[in-house]
């Protein structure tokens, strides 16, 4: 299998995008490190079984509450699941940290006039700045992984590092009372290519995959309205939403050791939307 032995970390993967690209890793043989965030506490077991089938820990699958806002909660969380997933005593349970997707993120719509600092800030916060520390971790992870591996005359060299972002056709068009969105999705894209930039050249890549709406639970509760839904479908060519396995398979297809020069782009499963 394409990922088997190897680490998949999923800040927001408790989530409708999140556990679908989670469910596809895992049948590809990835282990899988879910951070999930403080408020999802109450329904971790409820989130867990709905998403991946099972509520318990495993070697195939383990959870980490993280709140991936706070440089120390982040850190926490990736030195616990590198303990337990990467450098456990049993060799057996070892997996390679080679995948990082982010998948967490916020949205709340307001007229431009009228958005709250704070609104701004959180945002900003939680579509760049955790994804910034979350890859920050991921990177000194892989490096030191990478390092060790290299060390052991006797093993095969390591497996790429894949980082994976989930930006939004918001990060290329203006989407009415999205301002704050937009600016933080925007801000997601150039990340993502810095660290493509910077990292490109010690073996990890980075990416976006930029959806329209997905017909998540969420989705559906947003757009499920008849002349609200057929309103925004007339701008998409395609004429419907992306199914949540739609933008998963575009992240998978980015974590394939065959996508290696593919670096700093983002895949825009949009329908056509942003062509417009």
């Amino acid at each position: 299998m394409a990922f088997a032995r190897r680490l998949a970390i999923l800040p927001g993967g408790l989530g409708g995008l999140g556990s679908i690209t989670g469910k596809k890793l895992r049948e590809q043989g990835a282990r899988l490190a879910i951070l999930y965030a403080p408020f999802e506490t109450p329904r971790r077991d409820e989130l867990l079984q709905a998403g991946y089938g099972t509520v318990e820990n495993s070697e195939a699958l383990r959870t980490y509450e993280c709140d991936i806002t706070s440089p120390e909660s982040v850190q926490l969380a990736f030195n616990t699941l590198e303990k337990e997933m990467v450098t456990p005593l049993s060799s057996a349970e070892k997996a390679f940290p080679s995948i990082l997707i982010n998948t967490a993120g916020y949205v709340s719509l307001s007229d431009m006039e009228t958005t709250p600092p704070e609104e701004t800030m959180k945002h900003l916060s939680t579509n760049v700045l955790g994804p910034m520390l979350c890859s920050q971790a991921f990177a000194r992870l892989y490096f030191a992984a990478s390092k060790a591996a290299s060390e052991k005359l006797s093993t095969s060299p390591p497996p790429p590092g894949r980082i994976v972002s989930i930006s939004s056709q918001a990060a290329h068009v203006a989407l009415h009372r999205h301002g704050a969105y937009c600016a933080s999705k925007a801000a997601l894209s150039g990340l993502s290519r810095s660290m493509a930039s910077e990292w490109g050249g010690r073996g990890i890549t980075a990416n976006t995959v930029s959806p329209t709406v997905a017909w998540t639970s969420l989705g559906q509760k947003a757009w499920g309205e008849d002349s609200v839904r057929e309103a925004f479908l007339k701008n998409i060519p395609t004429g419907k939403f992306a199914l949540p396995e739609e933008v998963a398979d575009a992240v998978l297809f980015l974590c394939q050791d065959s996508s290696g020069m593919i670096n700093g782009a983002d895949i825009r499963v949009d329908g056509g939307f942003t062509i417009r």
